[in-house]
């Protein structure tokens, strides 16, 4: 064989690309070796390639056999031939390709001296030569594919498979006598298949996987022959035209030969595209504990045995060849799963392991139950035993599996250990467990008779893990604590936990003296001294009150403990530890104190008995102050008889809300939305007290109505009118014990101070208590400084613009409840999200709201409308004018806030009517042309209006609109005296001929009883919703017979939709403070001036 032949053998075997990369290799001078040795007429090539960037070596070898002139063997390192080889025999990659170019190039050089320049051209041209030859055998050749159909034939003389085969390229045709097939390939004559196809062995191939099958074919046929002697009428024959029979003993060698290809299986008359599986079933059970048993199942779909034996499978639509030892051990399961779809097993540990170890021989998907889970985990016992030497906190741990233990260091038994075998257990189990004597077909034979622990090495291993967390690393035959202070205390109050939670823990006498304190050794203890006063006391363990400060400063830094003097810990982490420290501060004991026990007044007993916190023993007590307050139902109350009115149920139980707190000497805010009837209430309740003496504050337009009021329910209390001159005012102060009842304004009253100073009241009641709201308004503290043994605040918004003035209202019903201003500031207002829901507690039992919507279920609707207005030409014009002249001045933002409200109230009166800040304008007004469009429809209806404005001269040009109209008016505001005003307000309720009544906001929309009205505009909205709220609630209050229509006038584009946009986003807190009851407040005043300077936007 020549040179030429020889290269040819490899070049032959492989495809076109493959050999245009192994050239491009070798061009690229990448094959850096080449050797070659002859043995015998053999031929081996080695080769040493580097792979495109030099970075890694390929080592390749090739084996020719020259006499039989056949590739005997190839073999490289890279990837790509690993993973083909197993697939095709001698394959070839491009380094071997390159490998034979360079062999070949290398040759020529060797013969270069012996040949002349002819025949050197001659050899240069053999490569080209050999690639011509090579194309053209391969063009002479045509590779042919074969598909195989097997069908399980299931009948009552035997049970067997048929295969039968195709063969073709893009078309296959059937083999219809595999006999002729065969001969004619022996013989190398041409073989008919059909019209399109006839086999030619000169010109057609197969692949090599394919031959393998040709070859099974062809030693059926001839056995067949052998056996059967080609005798047709036989009832028998393993080869039978198209079909070889193919018996269940033979189905696996049979599945092996063609384990590469996808056929067609054909079982119980339905045909699959299968795949031939060498792997074992991924079959899955479950296992479940109910009472005393396990059952074991697995899924309803079962694989089908196609043998007897169990060594083919179909399942999933493939066919599998599973190992050996999951067909012996899944055989038995299988049957009697099958045949009951459960298998019940005694619940116990031996059992447990058996099944465990075989299973997990079977499948590696094993499902447990809850009730699995739990018995396994109680098979495994960690015990730590922590003690002390000297000063060293050290552990030792045992991990008992059963009777028999380990130590995780320094194994006493380490010598015995061979005595022993170590499984790991499988995935699916995270728990260990102890056996004694497996005798189980799945182990070796020299196991069995050995003692078996499988030990959970994995949980082990996080046992080590866990101590070194809380800082205990191994040591020479024990664990070692080296943590610091902080990691101590993390050991005490979450380690032991821990620990006790994986196993056992037993601690030394040394380490049980170590204390952590925690809510075992807090002692609380209430008991009643006065009708108003609590005493307490409280401790924590032997802990002495001298530390008591500086734990409650490690308390309030939020640090996790304390460490006291005598080196215990208090768990400064424990929620009911800091549920204690808490209920201190919020008690203000906050650990500056010197005695064993401390005064608190009993108005605290419901926020006490509210926490609910277990370290508070006496609960009964407070439980009985906490219902008394509370039970606002309570009929011990009746209503005094005199009274000359009947009172709603709703208001019966205000009246006893009032009589409860004050019995118990506390304060509270009757905060009924407007229009429930605050007053009747007061009344009902100062006519049931007799012999008291009461002062009640009034706005100065209220006190006449409270006189009226009096008169016309409670005739029987004599009430003194504190008002008017100095002299009239002293006379009736100096004739008070004449009268049951004295009444005042705030005016006065901050005029009057002086002389109230050696008086003491039994009430003191403030209407419209909102007007309280500022700590540091000369009203509020001349209010603050009666005397008076209870107080209570009547009013619709106890909140209006920020939680200041609820504070500012409990200081004057009960001084210190909400502790100084300074505290609720810091407690309640800087911290309002952390804190909100310990104030909602603290006032819930000294408030009381009631809404209409509630408790007044037969008051007519009130239907609230927006209706947005559009400007007038010449309107728009300067009202955009001037707010471009305003961002010009605010551009420096120099600005103070007061010139920039100014600003703002200008852009308003712009929105009402221009003419009132601007002489000659003649524009118009579209806020006046539609408030007079709905006046006098509503007049055209008989409907009676209330219109309300913040503006004066608004109101004055509505007046001569409507004169000009003939439309008859009421006219109420600020300077209108409180004597007129009660006729004004009887005058329009009684004159069916006056339908119009125009009232200034701030001054008609309190205290006013307007219930013949059933229209309310309001011709601008103002800051504070809650002040429009009272005015509406003027009509929409008891004694309306009507449904009350409401329409607010705004302005489209203007200042005034910020306005009410803003008072939408500023309700949240105050609505949360008093559970959605309260409405919003001034929210103008509260605007940083960032907030204010956006409405310009």
């Amino acid at each position: 064989m020549n040179l030429k032949e020889l290269v040819g053998i490899a070049l032959i075997k492989c495809s076109k690309l493959v050999r245009m990369e192994g050239k491009k290799i070798y061009k690229n001078g990448l094959v850096s070796d080449v050797k070659s040795k002859r043995i015998n007429n053999i031929y081996n090539i080695y080769g040493k390639v580097k792979n495109e960037n030099k970075s890694n070596d390929y080592y390749t070898h090739i084996r020719i056999n020259m006499p039989k002139g056949i590739l005997e063997k190839t073999k490289c390192s890279c990837d790509d031939f690993i993973e083909n080889s197993v697939y095709k025999e001698e394959f070839l990659c491009p380094h071997i390709i390159a490998t034979m170019y360079k062999f070949y190039d290398l040759a020529i050089k060797s013969l270069k001296d012996k040949a002349n320049k002819k025949e050197e051209k001659s050899e240069t041209m053999l490569g080209n030569t050999i690639l011509n030859e090579v194309t053209k055998y391969k063009n002479l050749k045509e590779k042919l594919n074969i598909s195989i159909k097997l069908d399980h034939i299931n009948n009552d003389s035997l049970d067997h498979y048929e295969a039968q085969f195709k063969i073709g390229k893009s078309s296959m045709y059937s083999i219809n006598s595999l006999e002729d097939f065969i001969y004619g390939r022996i013989q190398e004559s041409k073989v008919f298949i059909n019209n399109e196809l006839v086999y030619n062995p000169k010109i057609h191939y197969f692949s090599q996987e394919d031959e393998k099958v040709i070859k099974f074919i062809e030693e059926y046929v001839l056995i067949n022959k052998e056996i059967f002697k080609g005798d047709i009428n036989l009832p028998f024959q393993i080869v039978n035209g198209r079909k070889i029979i193919i018996l269940p003993s033979t189905l696996e060698r049979f599945l092996d030969i063609i384990q590469r290809k996808t056929i067609k299986f054909k079982y119980e008359y339905i045909d699959y595209n299968t795949k031939i599986i060498h792997k074992d079933l991924p079959i899955s059970f479950t296992l479940k504990e109910k009472e005393e048993n396990f059952i074991l199942t697995t899924k309803k779909q079962f694989p089908i045995p196609l043998t007897s034996k169990g060594e083919v499978y179909f399942y999933d639509n493939n066919l599998y060849i599973p190992s050996k030892i999951q067909r012996q051990l899944y055989k038995p399961f299988y049957k009697h799963l099958k045949k009951q779809e459960k298998i019940l097993f005694s619940k116990d540990a031996k059992t447990f392991q058996e099944l465990i170890v075989v299973l997990n021989k079977i499948s590696k998907a094993i499902t447990f139950d809850e009730g699995v889970k739990k018995f396994v985990s109680t098979l495994i016992v960690p015990k730590f035993y922590f003690y002390k030497e000297l000063e060293q906190i050290c552990c030792q741990v045992k991990l008992y599996y059963g009777q028999e233990y380990f130590e995780l260091i320094n194994d006493p038994k380490e010598k015995n250990l061979s005595n022993f075998i170590k499984i790991n257990l499988p995935p699916a189990i995270k728990e260990g467990l102890y056996i004694n004597n497996i005798k189980c077909e799945n182990f070796r034979e020299e196991d069995l008779g050995y003692e078996v622990i499988i030990r959970d090495l994995e949980k082990e291993e996080k046992i080590v893990k866990e101590l070194g967390k809380f800082r205990f690393i191994k040591g020479e035959n024990r664990f070692l604590f080296t943590g610091t202070e902080n990691d101590l205390y993390n050991f005490l109050s979450k380690g032991l936990k821990r620990f006790r939670n994986i196993g056992e823990v037993i601690l030394s006498d040394s380490l049980k003296s170590l204390n952590l304190y925690g809510l075992a050794s807090i002692e609380f203890n209430i008991t009643e001294t006065s009708e108003e006063w609590l005493n307490l006391s409280y401790n924590i363990g032997n802990v002495s009150k001298k530390e008591f400060k500086n734990i409650f400063k490690a308390f309030k830094h939020n640090k996790n403990f304390y460490k006291t003097r005598d080196s215990n810990f208090i768990d400064l982490e424990d929620n009911e530890v800091k549920s204690f420290f808490s209920l201190l501060e919020d008690l203000s004991l906050n650990g500056d104190v010197s005695g064993d026990s401390f005064k608190i007044h009993k108005n605290r007993a419901y926020y006490i008995e509210s926490r609910g916190s277990s370290f508070i023993k006496e609960k009964d007590l407070l439980q009985n102050i906490s219902s008394r307050i509370t039970n606002i139902n309570d009929d011990h109350y009746e209503v005094p008889k005199k009274l000359n009115a009947t009172l709603r149920e709703y208001q019966i139980a205000g009246y006893r809300w009032m009589k409860i707190l004050s019995n118990m000497k506390f304060g509270g805010i009757l905060a009924d939305e407007m229009g429930l009837g605050k007053t009747i209430q007061t009344i009902s309740f100062l006519l049931s007290e007799k012999g008291i003496k009461s002062l009640i504050v009034t706005p100065t337009s209220l006190i006449y109505n409270w006189q009226d009021e009096f008169q016309k329910f409670a005739e029987t209390l004599k009430i003194g009118v504190i008002h008017g001159s100095k002299e009239e005012r002293m006379k009736v102060l100096d004739d008070r014990e004449e009268y049951d009842v004295l009444l005042t304004t705030y005016g006065t009253l901050k005029n009057d101070i002086q002389l109230y100073k050696d008086i003491t009241f039994d009430y003191c009641i403030i209407d419209e208590g909102q007007n309280i709201k500022n700590p540091l308004a000369q009203s509020t503290d001349s209010v603050k400084r009666i005397n008076s043994k209870v107080r209570f605040a009547l009013t619709g918004t106890p909140i209006e613009n920020n939680l200041m003035e609820l504070w500012s209202i409990f200081d004057f019903i009960m001084p210190g409840y909400l502790y100084s201003e300074e505290r609720f500031q810091e407690k309640f207002i800087d911290k309002v999200e952390a804190n909100i829901d310990k104030l909602k507690t603290l006032i819930r039992p000294f408030i009381l709201r009631r809404e209409k919507k509630d408790v007044l279920k037969d008051l007519p609707h009130k239907i609230e409308k927006k209706f947005l207005v559009e400007m007038t030409t010449d309107q728009e014009r300067i009202y955009k004018a001037y707010m471009k002249s305003i961002k010009e001045k605010l551009k420096n933002n120099k600005e103070d806030k007061i010139t920039i409200f100014s600003y703002l109230t200008r852009l308003r009166q712009l929105c009402l009517d221009p003419s009132i800040i601007i002489d000659e304008y003649k524009g118009g007004s579209s806020k006046l042309r539609i408030a007079m469009e709905l006046v006098q429809e509503g007049v055209d209806e008989g409907k009676k209006i209330l219109l309300f404005s913040q503006f004066t001269s608004v109101l004055k040009n509505i007046s001569r609109l409507l004169k000009k109209e003939c439309i008859e008016y009421f006219y109420l505001d600020g300077s209108t005296n409180a004597s007129e005003r009660i006729k004004l307000v009887d005058k329009f309720n009684k004159n069916s001929h006056v339908k119009v009544f125009l009232i200034s906001l701030k001054a008609g929309g309190t205290g006013l009883n307007l219930t013949s009205a059933n229209l309310v505009i309001h011709f601008d909205p103002w800051w504070n919703p809650a002040v429009e709220d009272q005015a509406t609630d003027r009509a929409h209050r008891i004694g309306q017979k009507n449904l009350v229509q409401v329409i607010k006038l705004v302005c489209k584009g203007t200042i005034e939709e910020k306005i009410i946009m803003l008072q939408e986003d500023k309700k949240e807190l105050i609505n949360n403070v008093m559970n959605s009851d309260l409405k919003s407040g001034n929210l103008i005043n509260t605007l940083s001036k960032e907030e204010i300077l956006d409405l310009f936007t």
